[in-house]
């Protein structure tokens, strides 16, 4: 068996760009590179429209790991590149579908699929099916093979190009999307709860880099929600790598408001001066766009009246990914990316402090001014940013 394999890299929507087709091209390439670093011998080859990687027949369950974190990436399949020659594919087919015909009780449905990027080839892709497939039935189906297009059990597939054929019969998804880095910065309200990690997994999978803020209130709370987000951060820097963490000190905001201001006006009150604060932190590093874990409705801070009264304080964009997912949905989604176990571990975050009995759902935006009137709100998200901590992702 040949100590190397092709890996044969699908994406979608870049497929679909025009004349910027190939910035984005190069940007999943440059994050491919990324994700594999560390592993000298690999080939990197981009025809149109796939990326090929030669790699070590010993690298190939840790490459599948690593490209199934890579946003852009729709799908890809490990196999081995060959000469377009019937005979010698089939042998690799037989090769290959022997053991899954021994496990199955020598009973196994298969079919042989083709695609041709390289179209001057002499055989069409449904000759190359017969050629491929009738071979591997003469030798296998006195032992149960059968052929089913619609039903198979096994598929081998082949793709012929104009420099190489690939054989394979693998497909792993990938998290579709675009690159990392091709949609530009944003900043992501990072809470510690399940959500907001889900909203900042989603942007990444739209091709922004994203970057964190976290609100920290650690003379009331304690340091736990601060190392669960330094957790949170890290899985989420996973999809993208060069994040941001910005730890902004919130406990002298919420004491004046909590003495000064409306009970039943705080949370709004809080996500208000938090919006200000994360605008700010968004103009000076670079981001063109806020993000949150907001669904409407979820709780009384996430009705259409208080996301009205929160987001009329900044001029900056409001990216809110799950408005329209119900709680159920984005569990599962925070399962899949690897976030909900840290995430439901207990600690309140920085909303719940001080938590009115009876908080305001359907907040008047000239109350919540004439509440932050008694409170000096500038200077104090002036002096909660100067002393906010400034951590680069990578390095945790």
């Amino acid at each position: 068996m040949t100590e190397r394999r092709t890996v044969l890299i699908r994406y979608d929507e870049i497929g679909l760009k025009g004349r910027n087709r190939k910035f984005f091209e190069k940007c999943l390439l440059r994050n491919i590179k990324r994700v594999l670093s560390g592993t000298d011998d690999i080939d990197y080859r981009s025809p149109r429209g796939r990326i090929f990687l030669d790699i070590p027949s010993s690298f190939a369950p840790e490459c599948t790991a690593r490209l199934k974190t890579v946003p852009g990436i729709a799908s890809f399949s490990i196999g081995i590149s060959m000469a377009p020659d019937f005979d010698a594919i089939s042998v690799l087919g037989i090769q290959w579908i022997e053991p899954r015909l021994e496990s199955s009780g020598n009973s196994l449905k298969f079919c042989v699929k083709t695609r041709r990027s390289e179209k001057s080839f002499p055989k069409t892709s449904p000759e190359v099916n017969f050629e491929v497939g009738s071979r591997i039935m003469k030798q296998l189906s006195s032992r149960g093979l059968t052929v089913n297009i619609k039903e198979a059990e096994y598929v081998l597939e082949i793709e012929i190009g104009s420099s190489e054929t690939v054989v394979f019969d693998n497909r792993e998804p990938g998290l579709r999307g675009l690159p990392v880095g091709s949609s530009g910065n944003v900043l992501c309200l990072l809470s510690g709860g399940i959500d907001s990690p889900v909203s900042a997994f989603m942007m990444a999978c739209r091709g922004c880099r994203v970057h964190f803020v976290f609100f920290d209130n650690q003379p009331f709370l304690g340091r736990g929600g601060y190392d669960k987000v330094l957790i949170l951060a890290k899985k989420i820097n996973h999809f993208q790598t060069r994040g941001t963490l910005f730890v902004v000190p919130f406990q002298d905001v919420q004491a004046a408001i909590r003495d000064h201001c409306n009970e039943e006006n705080r949370v709004v009150l809080y996500r208000r001066m938090m919006y200000r604060i994360a605008a700010e932190i968004a103009d000076r590093q670079g981001s063109l766009a806020l993000v949150t874990g907001e669904s409407l409705g979820q709780v009384a801070s996430q009705t259409l009246e208080n996301l009205a009264a929160v987001s009329c304080v900044t001029s900056v964009s409001v990216f809110r990914p799950l408005i329209g997912m119900n709680k159920e949905s984005i569990i599962s989604r925070a399962k899949e990316i690897g976030t909900y176990e840290t995430s439901i571990e207990p600690q309140p975050d920085c909303c719940s402090v001080f938590m009115p009995k009876n908080p305001a759902t359907r907040s008047k935006i000239p109350f919540l001014e004439r509440d932050e009137e008694k409170i000096p709100w500038k200077e104090l998200c002036d002096d909660a940013l100067a002393k906010m901590e400034i951590i680069k992702v990578d390095d945790l």
